[in-house]
């Protein structure tokens, strides 16, 4: 093939710069609020609240996504400072409605435990890599390579958080929508803002979790959520 004459060579190196210079593709985030129509007057249609992570990878939830209640309350753990056994306690799961305040995880044996209320009621029993459940807490206690003696334990402090809110998966009623982008840490939350009630917003603009639009009955639930939100004054057109 016989070489580009000079018209050829420039034609080129114009096709090059124009290749040189096209940007890369960029994937843009939903605006805050963006799927929002119309709203009432203030603040009158929106909470703060808590969006979960419940995974054990951070997760970046888009504005416009659709959202189930969670808790009310969470709760942290703290190791004994004079605990012999080096076993761990699991992340802590609070039933709605559960008292705030420090629960005492008792160990009698090396297996055996008492979980007992802040005004020192016995609300339990349980052993060591078995799911305990009672009075509003469940949690698991992992034996560690030297067992627990008489006298260890841990202590569940449980406080009241603002209202918690998880992706809409169709397991509960969906009650809001996230007005905010936010990244999540995993078994985590941040604080959020919630559109809850006296809203109208675009349909097309809303944002679902995977379990949802991955489902085979996917319209169904999206419908579900749709008229559950329309119960609570959110319409979408």
């Amino acid at each position: 093939m016989g070489s580009l004459g000079g018209a050829g060579r420039h034609q080129a190196e114009i096709l090059k710069e124009i290749g040189e210079m096209v940007s890369p593709v960029l994937n843009e985030h939903f605006y805050d609020g963006a799927f929002l129509v119309r709203e009432a007057n203030g603040f009158l249609s929106r909470d703060l609240g808590e969006i979960v992570n419940a995974t054990e990878s951070d997760v970046t939830f888009e504005g416009g996504l659709v959202v189930s209640a969670g808790g009310t309350a969470r709760a942290d753990v703290v190791t004994g400072v004079e605990n012999t056994g080096n076993g761990t306690a699991g992340a802590v799961t609070v039933a709605s409605g559960t008292v705030p305040g420090n629960y005492v995880v008792a160990f009698t044996a090396p297996t055996a435990f008492t979980v007992s209320d802040f005004s020192g009621n016995e609300i339990g029993a349980g052993t060591t890599g078995t799911a305990f459940s009672g009075g509003g807490l469940a949690f698991t206690i992992a034996a560690g390579t030297t067992a627990f003696v008489a006298g260890d334990g841990f202590t569940i402090v449980v406080v009241a958080n603002d209202a918690q809110y998880v992706p809409y998966t169709g397991a509960t009623a969906a009650v809001g929508i996230l007005f905010n982008l936010t990244t999540v840490p995993s078994l985590s939350y941040r604080k959020v803002t919630i559109v809850k009630r006296m809203a109208e917003v675009n349909g097309a603009e809303l944002q679902w979790d995977a379990s949802v639009t991955g489902a085979a009955n996917a319209t169904t639930l999206q419908a579900q959520a749709l008229a559950s939100l329309a119960a609570a004054g959110i319409v979408a057109r």
